[in-house]
């Protein structure tokens, strides 16, 4: 009987490519007669490791010949064939060979026969692993079926090994086969002695492993991998193609690992010069940072999001002097780095690609993606497409494919779309051709059908009625200082200085600040709330540091408010680097606002942060300009997730909000998604020994898809397709959770994490479309002529003895 294996394991394959060639002329070995290949005259070789396979391509025989590899010390490296005929011999390098070939080099030598070329291939994906052998019936045991996506990519020529781990019986016909429908041999190998042995594929093979039903099958033997081959490049001449490191190094899900590559490896190294880095297994969030030896970014490079085969960086002559003299130190995270290149741009020769946007990167069910090619060269070259489809968190999805021949001088379009429909949600398209990456993006399938079901606590309610209860009896005590640059006759501007509660249910309260515009003319008009953003941009010393202050002539027929919460903007800023407001330097006392009292629900940051907003409005409130019933809000980022927690927590009802790449949404997802600010908040939960499950219950409080549901205003919002600081999915979570009829939704398929040029605008003409001037008056309460009550925009409001009051008793101005 016979026993079915299953896949233990499936990676994707890089696809291999045709290598240089390690010794590329004829050589005669009559009676060894050897040639030897040092590693300083051959390079190359340094690279080799463990199950990478020497070439030696055989031209001619004579009666007798024999193939042997020795060492330097000619001894043998276990490496002899007998009976040699003309072709290429495959030596798959043992732990000892490799040690001994990549620190010494090796003789070729034998007798009677001539050989004109030397290769070397490296051990590029181990694609399949499991157990093909049945002990009850040893002979034909087989695995499942392979699936074909095992071995796209492969061409004619490209090497496969298969790993075989026992043999069994006692001198029996040993061998594995490659089965096309279960029953048509495609491959076939003798096998004499366990290990990994290699077969070159011809075109016919190729054909089938990609397109029939594939079972591998063994005969007394027990195969437990299949691996791919590429080659490795050569590091001469100088200035040309080198190999400096080769390895798999993981990058984990943190900033901690590391690899660092010494200033020897860049001795041949060329201004011009690409350095690529080549990787597999990337993960959510992969970025890549080229470090300075005291671990900075090196000068002329950034940290890079990583997206398809490998990252290239050009190698300027600032990073030549830094590279020479002190090499780099790799860091980074959610990817393995396989290999690291020195390329002379002029060996390489791309076809020029391009992905334009298609339906705004937004379709019902079936992405249509088009990829340009255009061939610049004189002849003909097949371009091999691939678009691997993958879930935003990369969950691999589909892989689409097609390989077009593209005459000399010429151009084609190739369109690709999937079979099937995909479920809502975003998904990331990596458009391959021949290895180079033409382009990788986020799309969506119908966004507004993506459920992101709110896990708000059962005390979610209470909690916040709680905070702002502390918030309401704290004395405002706000104070107003004139800011006379800014101001105009149309509008003074104002520094705005009030207190907000406390870190914490005790303590003395936080003074917050904001930027204030106040319309001159003695008329109520609409107001706006402006939240800003995380406040990363500043750093001491660094970046144009002042704050954003309005003109009094920007927006004259609007209340306008900026709002700088704890810590942040103007609360984080010297005098020198403020608008003149005769006052000294103010200082964040928080750290990093996302980290601070993580885990403290009465003292976190973002308790605090979401009561200054509401400050700040019933600030707006007591101003005799401000007409309340025309409440609209924006922010971007850090200041969309403001706006949305405002409009859910304010005692005043929005007339209309405009959250842009809105921050705090659906945590679950976006730390799955993106490695910020996931870190910080693992980081914290590993502190205080919480599970996952904590970390999100804590984090419940303060997200923006459970504030949605108690959000009825107009809405417009905007998504940055490719942004990977508050990816898609994070501004869809608060939108579809809405309770607004009245909603719309931007997608800017080419931006990240920044708004259209067009945004306020937009912002601007859907905030006045909606402004109402209607209030309804409703009869004295108890009879006092002092007392009044009116209904605006449905909330009860209170006028006794002058000053205005909201159905809690909350004095509101």
């Amino acid at each position: 009987m016979r026993k079915i294996y299953s896949l233990l394991a499936a990676l994707v394959i890089s696809m291999a490519v045709q290598a240089e060639v390690v010794f590329n002329e004829e050589h005669n070995v009559a009676g060894w007669n050897a040639k030897q290949l040092t590693v300083a005259n051959y390079p190359v070789l340094t690279t080799a490791q463990t199950g990478d396979v020497i070439i030696i391509h055989v031209s001619a025989v004579e009666e007798g010949a024999r193939i042997c590899l020795q060492n330097t010390s000619w001894e043998g490296l276990g490496y002899d064939v007998y009976s040699v005929a003309v072709g290429a011999y495959r030596f798959v390098l043992t732990e000892a060979a490799a040690e001994e070939v990549h620190t010494n080099g090796f003789f070729v030598t034998g007798q009677n026969y001539t050989f004109d070329k030397v290769e070397l291939y490296y051990q590029d994906e181990t694609i399949w692993e499991g157990a093909v052998y049945d002990s009850e019936s040893p002979g034909w045991s087989q695995s499942d079926q392979l699936p074909n996506a095992l071995f796209a990519g492969l061409q004619e020529g490209d090497l496969l090994g298969v790993t075989v781990s026992e043999l069994h019986g006692d001198g029996g016909w040993y061998q594995y086969n490659f089965r096309a429908n279960w029953e048509t041999n495609i491959l076939e190998h003798q096998i004499s002695a366990a290990g990994t042995h290699v077969d070159a594929l011809t075109a016919a093979q190729v054909n089938s492993l990609q397109n029939d039903i594939i079972v591998l099958v063994t005969n007394y033997a027990t195969a437990t991998a299949i691996h791919t081959y590429a080659a490795t490049k050569s590091v001469v001449p100088a200035g040309e193609n080198d190999t400096i490191w080769r390895g798999e190094k993981d990058f984990g899900s943190k900033w901690e690992a590391w690899e660092q590559i010494a200033a020897g490896k860049f001795a041949n190294a060329a201004e011009g010069q690409l350095l690529r880095f080549r990787f597999k297994d990337l993960r959510a969030g992969a970025q890549l940072k080229v470090g300075r030896s005291d671990w900075e970014v090196m000068d002329d490079t950034e940290i890079v999001n990583l997206s398809g085969r490998y990252q290239d960086f050009t190698i300027t002559a600032t990073m030549l002097a830094e590279l020479q003299a002190n090499g780099t130190i790799i860091s980074g995270l959610g990817f393995t780095l396989t290999e690291v290149m020195l390329l002379n741009p002029a060996s390489l020769k791309p076809l020029n690609l391009s992905v334009p946007v298609t339906n705004n990167w937004v379709f019902t069910a079936k992405p249509t993606i088009t990829i340009q090619v255009e061939n610049p060269y004189d002849e003909a070259v097949t371009a091999r497409v691939e678009i691997e489809l993958a879930t935003d968190k990369l969950e691999a999805v589909d892989t689409l494919k097609s390989n077009v021949e593209i005459p000399a001088n010429s151009s084609d379009n190739i369109v690709l779309s999937t079979d099937e429909n995909l479920p809502a949600g975003f998904y990331k398209a990596t458009c391959i051709v021949n290895d180079d990456l033409a382009r990788a993006f986020v799309f969506g399938i119908n966004p507004t059908a993506i459920v992101s079901d709110p896990d708000a606590q059962s005390d979610f309610e209470s909690y916040w009625t709680a905070a702002k209860n502390q918030l309401a009896a704290i004395d405002m005590n706000a104070t107003l200082t004139e800011i006379p640059a800014k101001s105009t006759e149309a509008r003074k501007v104002y520094l705005v200085e009030f207190n907000s509660v406390p870190d914490g249910l005790t303590g003395d309260p936080v003074v917050v600040r904001g930027y204030y515009a106040e319309p001159q003319d003695g008329k109520k008009h609409p107001v706006i709330m402006h939240y800003l953003g995380y406040d990363s941009g500043y750093r001491p010393g660094g970046q144009d540091v002042k704050p954003y202050c309005p003109s009094g002539d920007d927006q004259p027929n609007y209340v306008e408010f900026y709002l700088s919460t704890r810590g942040q903007s103007i609360n984080n800023r010297k005098a020198d680097e403020r608008e003149a407001d005769g006052k000294g330097d103010f200082v964040n006392t928080y750290g990093d606002w996302f980290a601070f009292n993580f885990g403290d629900k009465d003292g976190y940051y973002y308790r605090g942060a979401f009561m200054d907003c509401i400050q700040a409005i019933r600030f707006v409130a007591t101003r005799e300009t401000s007409d309340m019933k025309n409440l609209f809000g924006e922010g971007q980022s850090q200041g969309g997730a403001f706006t949305y927690a405002a409009a859910a927590l304010s005692d005043y009802k929005f007339r209309a909000i405009a959250p842009g790449i809105a921050f705090l949404g659906d945590f679950p997802d976006y730390f799955e998604i993106t490695n910020w600010p996931a870190e910080v908040a693992r980081q914290q939960r590993d502190n205080l020994g919480w599970t996952d499950e904590q970390m999100y219950e804590f984090l419940s409080y303060y997200d923006t898809k459970n504030f949605a549901p108690n959000i009825f205003v107009p809405t417009i919002a905007c998504i940055g397709l490719q942004d990977n600081v508050c990816p898609p999915h994070t501004n869809i979570a608060p939108y579809n959770n809405l309770q607004s009829t009245d909603k719309q939704i931007k997608y800017n398929p080419e931006n990240a994490h920044q708004v259209a040029d067009s945004w306020y605008n937009d912002i601007m003409s859907f905030f006045a479309a909606r402004i109402d001037d209607t209030t309804t008056d409703v009869e004295t309460v108890n009879n006092q002529s002092s007392n009044r009550k009116s209904i605006v925009d449905g909330q009860l409001i209170i006028v006794r003895d002058g000053k205005t009051y909201n159905a809690l008793g909350q004095m509101t101005k």
